[in-house]
């Protein structure tokens, strides 16, 4: 009895036809493990021999690595220089000339040398070191100048900061190295942020010459007026910063047609927009408002 043939069953088209595509071998495709493997080492390959070439010129040139740089950076310097890029002129703007021969000195910017090796950001630091300077901005001027823009630092109050008594300039910055005794003659601040705020009452007060030479101390009062003492110990209570030249005006006409500041008072109110508030000294007569 003959066996029975069993039925064979045919792949779809498709799959045959997938069946017998010849297989692509893996170096062909891109982005294949194969591929990333042989660019990661020519990448790797690269790298070792630039690190070996410049162990063997820094070897070369009988040292390490660091002078290997240094030489080189020496070398970019020859380049700039011969290219025309060397510094001709160092500009000095806003200084005293004494403060401007000492800023000069502290910047150590020579003719010749390269453009490229004058650093303004070493350079503003090395002059911002200096007491007698403030506001510093450094700037290079291709191809062959350097400018330098700073202020000189002007001594105009002592400031009590708790711990004693310090020199303050324009902006309210403290001097590091200055002695308070040689200042003795300057108006005294105190109160917070009284410092930064004595610049714009000595301003003012300045438009007025006899109020100014009158002046012995101003506190800071709210961080929005001033309490002015002057000689002879009258205390002035002036009003905030808005309305603060106005009473200084008014207070000024007084001093001159009626010298209110000489008169036997203790205290003067000047707060009020209209009139001052008169307090007399213990003793001395009433006096009535100015």
């Amino acid at each position: 009895m003959s066996k029975a043939t069993r039925p064979r069953i045919a792949a779809p088209a498709d799959e045959r036809a997938e069946m017998h595509a010849p297989a692509m071998r893996a170096g062909h495709m891109p982005y294949s493990a194969a591929w990333l493997r042989k660019k990661a080492g020519t990448y790797a390959f690269g790298t070792v021999v630039c690190g070996a070439v410049m162990v063997t010129a820094a070897a070369w040139m009988g040292g390490s690595l660091g002078s290997f740089g240094k030489r080189m950076g020496e070398g970019v310097d020859v380049m700039v220089r011969a290219a025309g890029l060397s510094v001709e002129r160092v500009n000095i703007v806003g200084l005293e000339p004494i403060v401007e021969q000492r800023a000069r000195e502290a910047a150590m910017v020579e003719p010749g040398e390269s453009m490229l090796a004058a650093d303004p950001y070493a350079i503003r630091t090395r002059i911002e070191q200096l007491d007698a300077v403030g506001g510093v901005s450094v700037h290079r001027l291709w191809p062959d100048q350097i400018t330098i823009i700073a202020e000189t630092r002007e001594p105009i109050a002592l400031w009590r900061d708790g711990a004693g008594w310090r020199v303050i300039d324009q902006h309210g910055k403290t001097f590091a190295q200055v002695d308070p005794d040689a200042f003795i003659h300057l108006p005294r601040v105190s109160g917070r942020n009284g410092a930064e705020a004595a610049s714009a009452l000595l301003l003012m007060m300045s438009d007025y010459p006899e109020l100014a030479r009158r002046m012995k101390t101003a506190k800071r009062v709210g961080d929005r007026r001033w309490d002015v003492t002057f000689h002879g110990g009258v205390e002035v209570a002036l009003p905030e910063d808005g309305r603060l030249d106005e009473a200084l005006g008014a207070l000024n006409f007084l001093q001159a047609q009626n010298r209110l500041l000489e008169l036997p008072l203790t205290r003067i109110d000047a707060r009020h927009p209209e009139r001052f508030a008169l307090q007399p000294t213990p003793g001395a007569p009433a006096l009535g408002g100015a």
